[in-house]
């Protein structure tokens, strides 16, 4: 049941929609970019992430104050996309009543999400209804034991979830598959033919060695350049144009199973850090700057018995930003399902 915007309660405005000024950190990158997660819980276990969790831990943020801090940053700096994420965000029974707030409360932000599409059959309509612009999807493997390997769980919702998104009238979501040696990395051709047949843009994605699965990421590792290698032997690729403050290098892929878009994303071996206008709240309300930095700041204090304090919170965003580093650190002991990765 999808519930009005209004039930959240947000203040009307924060501040006056003139007063926009860009949030620069310490190298002149201009922050634009939230990744807002609304959970640590996922239903899979993914080798490359996390073993499965139940989310619990430490206070959550509300809805609201999820829309305040949004709200916030559009309002005073002029934020232009919010992707939510987790954990699986779809865990999160108020989703579609956050995505009404976000979008009632910053009218001109884009809004994505990132999901393993385990639970998307059933909420595609919704969430498409709520205001929810854009979707990423997680394919690692298109066998069903492979998939099943990886994460812990079974293909066949994850199909059924993009066909229903589809039908719900979003763009084509892109899919990610994360590549890992011995699972999936001889499967990239494959994944990328499927995604030509359905529309969407195939992104593969190097492993992090981020918190608990770190060594595994490290011993499984498969480099970038490999995977075009990989696509090389059935594909043309023409290299597209790179934006300003994007993750992955795209390619123009065209052969005798398809045309389409790919993405290579690929931090650990050509990282976008020069671009990067991004910073992730935790589901705890903890402001990372950068994936692979451990800092962070607490937002909590920024709401009191009173309400939302935009000086406090003006003071604890700069100060985190000011301090966001030319390139990531690669120190990251926390989970990536706690992360919003």
């Amino acid at each position: 049941m999808i519930v009005e915007a209004a039930t959240l309660s947000v203040p009307v405005s924060l501040a006056p929609a003139s007063a926009h000024k860009a949030l620069i950190d310490g190298h002149g990158r201009c922050i634009h970019h939230l990744r807002l997660s609304v959970t640590s819980a996922c239903d899979l276990h993914c080798i490359y992430c996390k073993p499965r969790s139940d989310g619990a831990g430490s206070r959550k943020l509300t809805d609201r104050q999820r829309v305040e801090f949004v709200q916030f940053l559009y309002e005073q700096y002029g934020l232009t996309q919010v992707r939510i994420t987790g954990g699986e965000p779809l865990l999160c029974p108020s989703v579609e009543e956050l995505i009404q707030g976000l979008r009632a409360h910053a009218p001109g932000i884009l809004l994505a999400m990132t999901t393993n599409g385990q639970r998307l059959a059933n909420r595609a309509v919704a969430l498409r209804r709520a205001g929810l612009d854009r979707l990423n999807v997680s394919m690692d493997s298109l066998d069903a034991d492979q998939y099943l390997a990886l994460t812990g769980g079974e293909l066949t919702p994850v199909i059924a979830g993009l066909h229903a998104a589809l039908d719900a009238g979003f763009p084509p979501p892109k899919l990610n598959a994360v590549i890992l040696r011995g699972h999936n990395e001889r499967e990239v051709c494959d994944l990328a033919a499927w995604a030509f047949a359905l529309g969407c843009e195939m992104r593969f994605l190097e492993a992090m060695p981020i918190g608990p699965a770190a060594e595994v990421n490290r011993r499984l590792f498969v480099a970038a350049d490999e995977i075009e290698q990989r696509l090389r032997q059935e594909f043309v690729l023409r290299t597209l144009p790179v934006e300003y403050g994007e993750t992955a290098l795209r390619f123009m892929a065209d052969g005798p199973r398809g045309r389409g878009t790919l993405g290579l994303i690929a931090p650990m071996t050509k990282p976008f850090c020069g671009s990067c206008g991004r910073v992730r709240l935790t589901s705890e309300g903890k402001l990372f700057p950068c994936l692979l930095d451990e800092r962070f700041a607490d937002m909590r204090p920024a709401w009191t018995d009173s309400g939302f304090d935009p000086e406090v919170a003006d003071r604890l965003i700069t100060e985190i930003v000011q301090g966001k580093r030319a390139q990531g650190p690669k120190r990251q002991s926390t989970a990536m399902v706690s992360l919003g990765g």
